[in-house]
C-alpha cells in the first residue's frame, strides 16, 4: 500500500473510531498554540486503547511503502512548543476522555488523556482535593498534554511537578500493544528481565542503559528545581534504594516513545485558608536576599510578573473584571488600590505575589505579618496585603490571562511562544534578568514577563507579526541569544512547556554530546522505527524548525 486514501480505508476498515481527512479537520489539527503549522494527511480519533493498538500495527505494516508514515498524539492541542503537529497521522483523543477512577480515600485518580483538567477539577472541587500540578492553561488543556509535558504551575515550589505525582501509566508501545509501568523493586525488575517477549528486552536494555551511565547521569543533572527538556533520564534507576521506574521516561516525553492511554496520579488534601502578600519593587536589588526571605516561610505559592503585564492590567482593567465576575458598578473600585500605588510610588519594575495557604487562618497572618517586617527593610519595595479571596484571584487573574487579553486587542500581531519557559538559579536573577531584557528590547519586541519567581522559572511570551519575513527571522537569532545565556547561567531551556519543534534543536548544545547519546538510545529502543512523533527532540534542525513557522 501506497497510497494515503488506501491507508484511509484500511484505518477505518479495522477500528471503530472515526478517520477523517476533511479539509476543515486537517486545518484545525495544523496548529496548536505555538508559533508552528504542519498539516497532518489524516486524523485518527480512536474511540478505545484497542483502536489505538490497531492503528500501530497499520503503520507499521505501512511503514516501508508510505515515506515518513507516523502517528502523533494530540489532546488538548494547548502544546506552545509545536509537540502536536505532524505532516502524517494526528492522534486526536477527545473520546478517551474519561476519570477512569477517582479515591478521596486513597487519594489518587486514573486519567485518560482526552480528559480536560477543568472537568477533573470539578470533581476535585467536590472533593476538597487539589492536583497540585496544574499548569496555567488548566481551563483547557487536558491530562494528555500534562504528563506528556512533565507540567507544572503555580504550587509547583511547594509539590513539585508532574513527575512527582504520577504513579503509573498505561501505554501502547511500537509492538502495537499495551503495557503498564511503574516503580519496581529490584527483586520485580529482574523478574521483568527474564523473558522472551518485547516487555523483557525493553526493561534489559534500558537497565542495561542507565546501570553503565548512572553516576555521569546522576552528575549531569541540571542544578535548577524544573526540567521538561530532553528525556526525564534522572529519576529512572535509583541505585540506592534499589528502584527502577520506567514510567518517568514516558513522563514528558511528548509522545515520541509510544502512546499513553491513562495515567494514575495522586492529589492532595485542599487547605481552608488562603493569604497573600503582594511585593512591589522598583528594581531588580536585593532580589535574592527578598527571596530567601520569601522561602523561609514556605509559601505555597511564590509568583511574579513584570511592569509590562501591570501596566496592561491597568490598562483593561474593565477586561481583567469581567474575569472576576464583577459588575459595572464595582468595576472601578477592582482596580482602586492599584491606582493609588502607581500615583504614590510610580510604576514598579517586578510586581511578587507570595500566597499562603493553611488550615489555621492565624498562622497564614502571622507569616505574613513577619514577612512584612522582614521585607520592610529594603527601600525598593513596598507592599500590601490582599484584601480578601477575591483580591488574591485578580492578582493571579493578571498573571495568568494577561497575554490572552493583549493578544486579543493588538491587531495582526500574534502570540509567538519561542523563548518561554527559562529558568535559572533564584541567586542569579538580578544579574539574569537585566540581560534578557536587554536582548529582548534591542530587537524591538512586544512581549511580557510572568514567572515562578521561587524557581527561577519566567515565561516571556512576544507578540509578533509573523506575516513579515523579517519578524519570522528574528526568532531563532532571539532564540540563540536567550538560550546562550540562560546556558551560561547552567539554567535549563524549558521548565515546564517542553522541546517540541522549536527547543529540540537545542538539545545537543544544552546537554553535551554523552547525554545527547543517552536520549538517541532511549528512543530507539522504545522505537526503532521512529513511528511515534518524529522530529521532536531527536535530529532536528534549526532549519528544519524555521521552515515550518506559520506566516499567517
Amino acid at each position: 500500500m501506497n497510497d494515503i486514501n488506501e491507508l484511509k480505508q484500511e484505518i477505518q476498515k479495522r477500528i471503530k473510531g472515526e478517520v477523517s481527512d476533511d479539509n476543515d479537520v486537517l486545518e484545525f489539527h495544523s496548529r496548536d498554540t505555538s508559533i508552528f503549522k504542519r498539516r497532518p494527511q489524516l486524523v485518527v480519533f480512536p474511540y478505545s486503547q484497542e483502536d489505538i493498538e490497531e492503528l500501530v500495527k497499520i503503520v507499521n505494516e505501512n511503514k516501508a511503502q508510505i515515506a515518513n508514515l507516523s502517528i502523533t498524539p494530540r489532546s488538548g492541542g494547548t502544546c506552545m512548543s509545536g509537540g502536536t503537529i505532524t505532516d502524517s497521522i494526528a492522534l486526536d483523543m477527545k473520546y478517551l476522555n474519561k476519570l477512569k477512577k477517582f479515591s478521596k480515600e486513597d487519594m489518587y485518580a486514573i486519567v485518560e488523556p482526552g480528559l480536560y483538567y477543568r472537568d477533573f477539577e470539578k470533581v476535585a472541587d467536590e472533593n476538597n482535593v487539589v492536583y497540585p500540578s496544574y499548569p496555567a492553561s488548566k481551563n483547557i488543556c487536558a491530562w494528555g498534554g500534562i504528563v506528556n509535558n512533565n507540567s507544572g504551575g503555580e504550587k509547583s515550589l511547594n509539590y513539585g511537578k508532574t513527575q512527582d505525582h504520577v504513579e503509573e501509566v498505561n501505554m501502547i508501545l511500537s509492538d502495537g500493544s499495551l503495557y503498564n509501568f511503574k516503580k519496581l523493586t529490584k527483586t520485580e525488575l529482574d523478574e521483568k528481565m527474564k523473558g522472551d517477549g518485547f516487555e523483557a528486552d525493553i526493561y534489559r536494555k534500558t537497565f542495561d542503559l542507565f546501570e553503565k551511565n548512572d553516576e555521569f547521569i546522576k552528575k549531569s543533572k541540571p542544578n535548577v528545581s524544573k526540567i521538561s527538556s530532553g528525556y526525564n533520564i534522572w529519576n529512572v534507576w535509583n541505585k540506592e534504594d534499589q528502584t527502577f521506574n520506567l514510567s518517568q521516561v514516558f513522563i514528558g516525553a511528548q509522545g515520541t516513545l509510544g502512546v499513553m492511554t491513562d495515567a494514575k496520579i495522586k492529589f492532595i488534601e485542599k487547605k481552608k485558608y488562603e493569604g497573600m502578600l503582594i511585593v512591589f519593587m522598583d528594581s531588580f536589588d536585593n532580589l535574592p536576599e527578598i527571596i530567601n526571605h520569601v522561602l523561609k516561610y514556605k509559601p505555597e505559592s511564590f509568583e511574579s510578573f513584570d511592569n509590562y503585564t501591570f501596566k496592561l492590567a491597568l490598562k483593561f482593567f474593565f477586561a481583567f473584571s469581567k474575569l472576576l465576575g464583577s459588575n459595572i458598578l464595582k468595576m472601578p473600585f477592582e482596580f482602586f488600590p492599584e491606582f493609588m500605588l502607581v500615583l504614590r510610588n510610580g510604576l514598579p519594575k517586578l510586581i511578587l505575589l507570595i500566597e499562603f495557604n493553611e488550615d489555621n487562618k492565624e498562622i497564614i497572618d502571622e507569616n505574613i505579618s513577619n514577612l512584612e517586617k522582614d521585607l520592610s527593610v529594603y527601600k525598593n519595595a513596598y507592599m500590601r496585603k490582599a484584601k480578601n479571596d477575591r483580591d488574591i484571584e485578580k492578582y493571579f487573574a493578571i498573571r495568568r490571562e494577561s497575554f490572552n487579553l493583549l493578544r486579543q486587542r493588538i491587531k495582526n500581531l500574534k502570540s509567538a511562544p519561542f523563548i518561554d519557559d527559562i529558568i535559572v538559579r533564584p541567586e542569579n536573577l538580578p544579574d539574569f534578568l537585566p540581560k534578557i531584557y536587554d536582548i529582548l528590547d534591542s530587537e524591538k519586541l512586544l512581549y511580557t514577563v510572568a514567572g515562578h519567581m521561587g524557581d527561577g522559572n519566567f515565561h516571556i511570551i512576544p507578540l509578533m507579526d509573523l506575516r513579515l519575513k523579517e519578524e519570522r527571522d528574528k526568532i531563532f537569532r532571539i532564540a540563540d541569544k536567550v538560550y546562550d545565556l540562560v546556558l551560561s547561567y547552567k539554567g535549563v531551556i524549558t521548565a515546564e512547556h517542553n522541546d517540541g519543534l522549536i527547543r529540540s534543536p537545542y538539545l545537543l548544545q544544552e546537554y553535551g554530546d554523552d547525554i545527547y547519546n543517552i536520549f538517541k538510545e532511549l528512543k530507539n529502543i522504545f522505537d526503532p522505527h521512529f513511528i511515534f512523533n518524529p522530529n521532536k527532540k531527536i535530529g532536528i534542525t534549526k532549519e528544519f524548525s524555521a521552515s515550518l513557522i506559520a506566516d499567517d
